[in-house]
Formats: structure tokens, C-alpha cells, sequence
């Protein structure tokens, strides 16, 4: 693997938001855009790391795999929240970040970054835990690992 592509949000960061002086772990988008410019940087605060994921992660970098943050936001803000995670929690790991609009543009980035590394899809992985959008990994012949395989320790038996 030359190329590993990580998302955040329930991946890298187990989601965890203090909403009216609660935890929950989730929201509408409309909430979360109204949290995100209420916290701004802080928005990511009470959510952890996870530990699995980054030694993972690692294993891949110190076989020369690249690693990338590849998340989703909507948001300026957002992409601010996300970079102070990463750099409280995984500081110095990833080569870049990358933020995409919209879940679906995950896949096209990807392919777009392999051509320009010289590479092949089939050299990238995408670590995940959005379903929907590693089938779409499968089909254009980058592999996919949901999170819950690096939790479960993969799926050879």
C-alpha cells in the first residue's frame, strides 16, 4: 500500500458533542452547523481518539505508506475544528489533510491524488466507516477497510 486515506468523523475521532450540557454523539445538519459557529475551533473538544485506528495507521507509515486525512466539511469552521483534533491527537502522522464537500467526492479525490502520485487505485486504501462510500472504493479498485475491521483485528480467519 502506498497511499492510505483516513476520514475523521467516526474514525480517526469517536464523536462525542456536549449539546445543552449533554453528551450525545450526533446531530442534524442544521445543529451541527449552528454548533460548529457556537464552538468553532473547539467544536471537536470532548471527542477522543481513536487508538486503533492510529496504530493502524502507523504500521502502514512505517512500511512507507503515505497517510492522508480524507474528511468531509461543510464548513471553513469545520476544517478548522478538525485540524486542531488532528494536530492535539495525531500531530506530525499525516503527510496533508484533505477536506471534500460531500461524502461522495471521497472517491474521486482519491483517484485524482493517485494520478497525480504516479500511482495506482489498487496502491490506496481508504479507512472508513461510512458503508455506502467504501462500496463505491470497491468498485473503482481502491481498498476499503471499515473501522470496525481494525477494531475487530480484520477479517481473515
Amino acid at each position: 500500500m502506498q497511499a492510505m486515506f483516513i476520514d475523521v468523523d467516526g474514525t480517526l475521532s469517536s464523536p462525542c458533542y456536549k449539546v445543552n450540557g449533554k453528551f450525545q454523539i450526533g446531530m442534524s445538519d442544521v445543529q451541527w452547523a449552528d454548533y460548529c459557529s457556537k464552538y468553532g475551533e473547539d467544536t471537536y473538544e470532548w471527542c477522543r481518539p481513536v487508538m486503533q485506528v492510529k496504530e493502524y495507521a502507523m504500521k502502514a507509515k512505517e512500511k512507507g505508506t503515505k497517510l492522508y486525512v480524507l474528511t468531509t466539511s461543510g464548513t471553513k469552521i469545520e476544517t478548522a475544528a478538525k485540524r486542531r483534533f488532528l494536530d492535539r491527537y495525531y500531530a506530525g502522522m499525516f503527510d496533508d489533510i484533505y477536506a471534500v464537500e460531500h461524502d461522495d467526492d471521497k472517491v474521486r479525490f482519491i483517484l485524482k491524488k493517485a494520478a497525480e502520485l504516479g500511482i495506482e487505485p489498487s496502491d490506496c486504501e481508504l479507512v472508513e466507516d461510512t458503508y455506502r462510500i467504501l462500496l463505491q472504493t470497491v468498485t473503482e479498485g481502491i481498498k476499503s477497510t471499515h473501522i470496525t475491521t481494525i477494531l475487530t483485528g480484520g477479517c481473515e480467519r
